[in-house]
């Protein structure tokens, strides 16, 4: 007798190209949370720069001391404290979601099977990343574009069922409110857990300055295959005296790692302007007293994002592009762009802080 399989999937949900067109490339959170409204019927005002921009992930920026290429929170996750559960569910709860969030494996497949069945998606939360549930086949897991969700019983640290969905509409509280959070994570430069953390818009300085101070670049791996680039385990030597805690020495010793897992990385957060810009112009109108000055704000956002793309000039995203990382020349032109950006992010922020007095 033939074994006839269980299976559910929710249909026509949107695949989320992650990486410039509908937005940044940037962790998994909001991704997650678009892909999960979309499979209930968001409406299109629910967009990715809608959800982007009231979850504060559109403007916030962190750079930690060194390469973040080392054990433990890389900068983009250092916004999250390690914890992405309490963004995950304001940012439903702003858009109108209820919801429930559960924990223990025992109950989990059950619960997961009972809302696909009534077309209804559910997020899986597992530590530092999260998973969109649309479906299932027999006892495993799928999300986008049905791809296999590995592992997930080992990782569940806990899931979101969803009770109900009415979409909210952009309303001048809503804005507000997302005005204040970006204005906020802007002038929030330090905080006492996260040690020399610069974060808001002391992270260009920061950023700036690894790009000026650091010359230990020669002894780092550029093979002409990047599988076959080796980390580099010998002493890096500076000519400059550092601050005590200025540079960590654990942090990525190849080329590619301090480019892509710490430099890019930092380019990725930046490009969150894009998304916030765009949204501030959308909203405007809310607040007709102000929206001339919040669409100044909104091209502000947009010039200093524009300098995050303006780098791609001078290095291109392959081996002999990122060579030209080890050029202190390019790395300085990167500087000098990281402090434009800066100028223009604090004077689309005093506008916020007008409007929001």
């Amino acid at each position: 007798m033939q074994n006839i399989m269980a299976e559910k999937f929710i249909a026509n949900v949107k695949p989320l190209r992650q990486f410039m067109d509908d937005g940044s490339f940037l962790l998994q959170e909001i991704p997650e949370v678009f892909r999960a409204l979309q499979a209930m019927g968001a409406p299109e005002y629910i967009d990715y720069d809608y959800l982007l921009s009231i979850s504060g992930m559109a403007v916030r920026l962190a750079w930690q001391p060194g390469w973040a290429a080392y054990d433990g929170l890389h900068n983009q996750a250092v916004f999250l404290d390690g914890d992405s559960k309490p963004t995950i569910e304001r940012t439903l709860a702003l858009a109108g979601a209820r919801y429930t969030v559960k924990t223990g494996i025992e109950s989990a497949m059950n619960d997961i099977v009972a809302s696909i069945d009534r077309d209804v998606p559910v997020l899986l939360y597992e530590g530092n990343a999260w998973l969109t549930v649309l479906g299932y086949r027999d006892d495993e897991l799928y999300g986008v574009n049905h791809d296999k969700l590995e592992d997930w019983r080992d990782k569940l640290k806990a899931y979101i069922l969803f009770d109900a969905f009415k979409p909210r509409a952009m309303d001048t509280a809503m804005l507000l409110d997302a005005l204040q959070l970006a204005v906020r994570l802007a002038r929030t430069t330090h905080v006492e857990r996260h040690g020399d953390t610069a974060l808001g818009t002391a992270s260009f300085d920061a950023v700036a300055e690894m790009m000026v101070w650091d010359e230990g670049f020669e002894p780092l791996d550029n093979h002409k295959n990047p599988k076959k680039n080796k980390r580099y385990e010998g002493e890096i030597s500076f000519p400059y005296e550092r601050p005590e805690g200025y540079y960590r020495t654990d942090g990525a010793r190849t080329l590619g790692d301090r480019f892509w897992k710490c430099y890019c990385d930092f380019l990725c957060m930046l490009n969150g302007y894009d998304n916030f810009s765009r949204f501030l112009d959308k909203y405007a109108d809310l607040l007709p007293a102000h929206s001339k000055r919040l669409k100044e704000a909104a091209g502000y956002y947009q010039i200093a994002c524009h300098y995050s793309g303006a780098l791609w000039d001078y290095v291109k995203p392959n081996e002999k592009g990122i060579a030209k990382f080890k050029n202190k020349d390019v790395r300085y032109a990167f500087a000098a762009h990281m402090l434009r950006a800066k100028i223009y992010t604090i004077k689309a922020v005093e506008i916020l802080e007008e409007v929001i007095r």
